[in-house]
């Protein structure tokens, strides 16, 4: 009786195990998939708010999201991307509702397109490792207050453009090696920059912190100053420059170099 008790429990428990892993799976017919099923070609349910690729046995075997896949998706707060993930296209997400929930599985490298998540009212995200981060991505998420960094190439032009919740951004593990034109221009809240030990003679792009009116610290951990391309303090006083305590004529170095001299009073050993 106890063994006859015992198989109908565990029949029962795996029953209502493929029916939990059924109602995961989101309607065929919400969305269109290329004939592969890799590329997520466009979102068809306007009414979505919310998506989690990785929960969904077919949606977690993409790896491409195309060009506005999600537009016209005004209601959608939050998006779970699958581990396969490697490339979002241009405008993938741009003007949805994407809140606090943008969770990335990517193991691997993933191409972000140009202003993916743009005007989207994104709170915080933790980046997947990538290349770069393309023109405008997150241009004009005014609500982006927080941003964590994996391994990142370039940061693009206008990357950060008008997010003005922004109050720090860290660079330090990012290993990049550029930061683009307006990349930071008018985040009006960003007080601290951190720029990482790869920043060695590679480019600050021009107006790259223009109107950055609340900045105070720039720490620069390169042992050989960056390069100027214009002027990366366009409409702002220069701020408070950190650069590391050794070697110990590094802050010689950058108070010398033709462009840094400028700041010269402003520079400080770490």
């Amino acid at each position: 009786m106890k063994n006859t008790t015992f198989l109908i429990l565990l029949l029962t428990l795996i029953a209502c195990s493929k029916s939990d892993d059924d109602s995961v799976n989101v309607p065929e017919s919400d969305y269109q998939l290329s004939p592969n099923g890799l590329t997520l070609v466009k979102w068809l349910n306007p009414l979505t708010a919310g998506v989690n690729m990785q929960a969904d046995s077919r949606l977690r075997e993409v790896n491409t999201i195309a060009e506005k896949a999600f537009k016209g998706c005004s209601r959608l707060q939050s998006v779970v991307f699958s581990n396969n993930l490697k490339e979002i296209a241009t405008e993938a997400f741009a003007g949805t509702d994407l809140r606090t929930s943008v969770v990335f599985n990517s193991y691997s490298d993933v191409v972000l397109g140009e202003r993916v998540f743009s005007n989207t009212r994104i709170t915080s995200i933790t980046l997947p490792k990538t290349k770069e981060l393309s023109a405008e991505i997150f241009a004009n998420c005014t609500a982006l207050k927080n941003v964590t960094f994996a391994k990142t190439g370039k940061i693009g032009k206008g990357a950060f453009k008008g997010c003005t919740a922004i109050e720090q951004i860290d660079l330090s593990q990012a290993e990049a090696i550029a930061i683009g034109t307006e990349a930071f221009a008018g985040c009006k809240r960003l007080k601290r920059v951190v720029l990482s030990v790869t920043m060695n003679l590679k480019p600050i792009g021009d107006k790259a912190f223009a109107n950055c009116t609340s900045l105070e610290n720039l720490t620069v951990l390169a042992l050989y100053p960056p390069y100027f391309e214009g002027n990366p303090f366009q409409g702002i006083p220069y701020p408070t420059v950190y650069v590391p305590a050794t070697p110990d004529d590094l802050i010689d170095i950058y108070k010398r170099d033709s462009q840094w001299k400028a700041l010269a009073d402003k520079i400080h050993k770490l």
